[in-house]
């Protein structure tokens, strides 16, 4: 995704317009209370060069005020551990879980991050699939690709690319497969962003016999992409090594970028206008989409993407991968996408919402499909 980010930024430092639906980085304004919050911070820098390795005191108490208010839940201060983004926070959750040899079981498709930490460990990666077709966890391959040697079970709710959403009864599944002997890792990064319906969290489910991680940050919603403020909600147990671990991978994150973080916790209503936005444009391109017989739309429930099935126009063009449509889609029509085997889709691209001239270029891709001939 970022190779083709970065062509995207080479051509338009050459002049040219492109319309990129490549990062999760929303094009609309961080809310200014927000950026209030970290200018004030900034002027008085010296007041809070704080070392707190587990984040602000401040900032883990306003968020266990607002999971449990939300959620109804339970969690003190302390189980909310604050690191630079999710990326660093899986990385030290693997480093913590799971030794060279053990298994990671990872949705797939999935977010790269996943893989790449499991690797960097030398842990061995398994996958459960979700269905294109209905969008869907197969259990079967679940039960098949969980075994003794499952240290972390990651899902992704609503998920990326997909945007597809794990609801209770899959919990439940695979909760009873599981049955303690793992660690589920549930990224909820895109968690207050669904389009249609918000299903029960698995914050709210108590009874649950697999103990549950919860990753979250502020870049999406918030909007706050590159201030890196990214947290996890941990049993109690894991407090103290992932503290410890930040301590020495980490140190402390930025304390000024944190006092942004308390004060978006109060703006809920500004994620709404978010949400809008992106659920015209899913909606938008599910209708543009429908006239196309070689390339499918995939209905995203919440996230901040779509993904193109794009099988049967990749097999009638002879396209090797989607790398190689991707960068003629960019050539050919100055619309940046994301190939799908970043994601182990090989046959699939992903769209980002997050541009303001989004609907252009769906406009650009369905007359791509239409018209192109690659033989």
């Amino acid at each position: 995704m970022f190779e083709l980010d970065h062509l995207a930024y080479l051509k338009e430092k050459n002049g040219e317009h492109v319309i990129r639906m490549t990062l999760g980085k929303s094009e609309l304004p961080t809310n200014e209370h927000i950026e209030n919050a970290i200018a004030d911070a900034a002027r008085d820098y010296a007041k809070y060069t704080r070392v707190f390795p587990a984040g602000l005191p401040e900032l883990r108490e306003a968020l266990a005020a607002y999971y449990n208010a939300k959620y109804r839940t339970g969690f003190a201060p302390d189980n909310f551990v604050v690191g630079c983004g999710t990326s660093s926070i899986f990385r030290n959750l693997y480093q913590i879980l799971c030794s060279a040899g053990d298994e990671v079981l990872l949705p797939l498709p999935y977010y790269s991050l996943y893989d790449f930490s499991a690797k960097l460990i030398g842990a061995r990666i398994r996958h459960y699939r979700i269905g294109l077709d209905d969008m869907q966890i197969d259990h079967g391959s679940f039960a098949e690709n969980f075994s003794d040697k499952t240290r972390v079970v990651v899902i992704n709710s609503p998920g990326n690319p997909l945007g597809n959403i794990v609801g209770e009864d899959d919990i439940r599944k695979m909760d009873e497969i599981i049955d303690g002997r793992a660690v589920i890792i549930n990224d909820a990064i895109y968690a207050n962003t669904y389009f249609d319906e918000e299903p029960r969290s698995i914050l709210q489910m108590d009874d649950l016999k697999t103990p549950v991680i919860t990753t979250n940050a502020f870049s999406k919603a918030y909007r706050m992409y590159a201030r890196r403020v990214g947290y996890c909600i941990v049993p109690d147990e894991l407090i103290t090594p992932l503290t410890v671990i930040q301590h020495h991978t980490l140190l402390t994150l930025d304390p000024i970028v944190q006092y942004g973080a308390i004060e978006a916790l109060k703006h809920d209503d500004d994620v709404e206008r978010l949400v809008r936005t992106y659920k015209g444009r899913r909606d938008y391109t599910l209708e543009k989409f429908r006239a196309l017989n070689e390339v499918r739309a995939l209905p995203a429930k919440g996230s901040f993407y779509l993904t193109l099935d794009c099988t049967d126009f990749m097999s009638n063009n002879a396209v090797e991968t989607s790398f190689d449509l991707a960068r003629d889609i960019i050539e050919k029509t100055g619309v940046a996408t994301v190939p799908g085997s970043d994601f182990g889709l090989p046959r699939t691209l992903r769209l980002s919402f997050s541009t303001a001239d989004y609907n252009e270029g769906i406009d650009r891709l369905v007359n791509y499909f239409q018209t192109a001939r690659l033989r």
